[in-house]
């Protein structure tokens, strides 16, 4: 369960950015969900749906940085900066599907399809596409089938097709966040997509690049290692890098 997921210590932290840097955020997140699920066999987190992937990496991000989330936005109409919170307690009230692929079977358009949320080899696949279109086409593909008895290719109507797109949000809520926003200036109202994976790896890059100039100040002063300075709680780091600055 996520409540049983321990937060990333520094070392840990170093260790996922240096590994996860300039890789793809699927990989990232991947890499993450490693780490929250240790007992997992890596192949059987690839087939997580992206929701329940994506449910672990907020657990993990709130375990280990804090529960509120400070983000910020910009209006697409007068671009004024917008600030506004999150909260990882909150957001993981949603939902969350569970760990193996489960097909469920829908009515649409007078025939009956089997849909099942997608997951990280899908969205992968998805990613090497040509374009946008063939991603989508490829998700579709993966996702959704016919009933046997109608033959599993199915051919959909645009209309239907759309329906079933919509139908695949509904199976995995957390696969996609979208939060609603007001400019306080200018009245606009829009929705924006959180992908709490791309922001907590920005949160681990940020803090790892400020460990290792902590880890070099405290080296070059006390003459620690690396691993004396990580094993050190973050508040007590802290003060020696004060003082060290003083």
């Amino acid at each position: 369960m996520q409540e049983s997921i321990q937060g990333l210590s520094a070392a840990a932290m170093l260790e996922i950015w240096e590994e996860g840097a300039g890789r793809h955020p699927i990989d990232q997140a991947l890499l993450l969900l490693r780490h929250a699920c240790p007992e997992q066999p890596f192949e059987a987190l690839c087939e997580w749906p992206v929701g329940r992937r994506d449910a672990y990496v907020l657990a993990l991000r709130r375990h280990t940085i804090g529960d509120r989330i400070e983000a910020y936005a910009e209006c697409p109409a007068c671009r004024s900066g917008l600030e506004f919170e999150l909260s990882c307690a909150e957001l993981l009230a949603s939902p969350v599907p569970v760990e193996a692929a489960i097909w469920t079977t829908v009515e649409q358009g007078g025939l009956i399809y089997e849909l099942r949320g997608p997951n990280s080899r899908d969205l992968a696949l998805a990613a090497a596409a040509a374009d946008q279109e063939q991603a989508r086409k490829t998700i579709m593909s993966r996702c959704v089938r016919g009933k046997p008895e109608q033959g599993e290719t199915v051919a959909f109507a645009q209309s239907d097709e759309a329906a079933l797109a919509g139908r695949l949000g509904e199976l995995d809520p957390l696969a996609e966040v979208l939060i609603d926003l007001r400019c306080d200036l200018c009245g606009q109202q829009w929705q924006m997509l959180f992908d709490i994976v791309t922001f907590f790896w920005n949160e681990l890059q940020a803090r790892s690049r400020r460990l290792v100039q902590e880890v070099d100040l405290l080296a070059r002063t006390y003459g620690w290692t690396e691993g004396e300075v990580l094993r050190l709680s973050e508040p007590r780091r802290r003060l020696y890098v004060e003082m060290a600055l003083a």
